[in-house]
């Protein structure tokens, strides 16, 4: 019994210490590389390994890395928008700001108004993203989940509009043919991008930490150089 007991303790202390974070994302060039590198993971690990954690990365789509950690199976996913899911936790401090597009056929509109031109229109993007919720008109929704499958949906004009990350849509554009005259791409919502956690004890630890941290990296140049050196994006403060 004594030995039993001091197992249990033993396990106790053990847990108590392994600072272990275990943190997962869909896969963007240059920001969460499948090899572990990228902007996005340099900034999570400057924010945490100095506080002696151990940062575990994992890769999944969008809606399964929110899935994840809605089932408690990471710690916080990356590049989510302010109060995106409801059950998440967001910090004060974004690391990132996505510029979102509209892409369409050039003949669709007389001319662009923002928004209020997707009123009514069939409207896809990627599955978990939940744009509709930033949008401030009705649209038939629908979700995707390829990036691709959205642009062929489009050029087939089985939609009206495809929404998506200006970065995300580039290379993807040039490949389907859509990059000519005959498709207009239009800035519609500018989103600041978060990680969000789990709300959980641990959850909440690490939320403080994020903006404690993050308070202070943003005024150094050691962390302003991480973006300056990235062809990812710019700096967002």
């Amino acid at each position: 019994m004594r030995y039993i007991i001091f197992f249990i303790i033993l396990a106790c202390i053990n847990s108590l210490f392994a600072k272990e974070i275990v943190v997962v994302s869909e896969s963007w060039d240059g920001a969460t590389n499948h090899d572990g590198t990228g902007l996005y993971w340099d900034i999570v690990q400057k924010v945490y390994e100095p506080l002696g954690y151990t940062v575990v990365k994992k890769h999944a789509s969008y809606a399964k890395s929110v899935e994840a950690v809605r089932m408690d199976q990471a710690d916080f996913w990356l590049g989510s928008y302010k109060d995106e899911k409801a059950f998440a936790l967001y910090p004060k401090y974004h690391f990132d700001q996505a510029v979102i597009l509209a892409v369409f056929h050039a003949e669709l509109f007389e001319q662009w108004k923002g928004q209020k031109n997707l009123e009514g229109l069939k409207v896809a993007w990627m599955r978990g993203y939940d744009y509709g919720k930033y949008l401030s008109v009705n649209v038939v929704s629908q979700e995707v989940n390829q990036l691709a499958n959205g642009l062929k949906l489009l050029k087939s004009e089985r939609i009206d509009v495809f929404i998506d990350n200006n970065k995300d849509l580039v290379e993807p554009m040039q490949r389907y043919r859509l990059d000519n005259d005959n498709y207009v791409k239009k800035i519609i919502l500018q989103l600041k991008r978060y990680p969000a956690f789990s709300n959980s004890k641990k959850g909440k630890v690490l939320r403080k930490e994020w903006d404690e941290r993050m308070k202070e990296l943003i005024k150094t140049t050691e962390f302003k150089e991480l973006y300056f050196n990235s062809e990812y994006t710019l700096f967002p403060y």
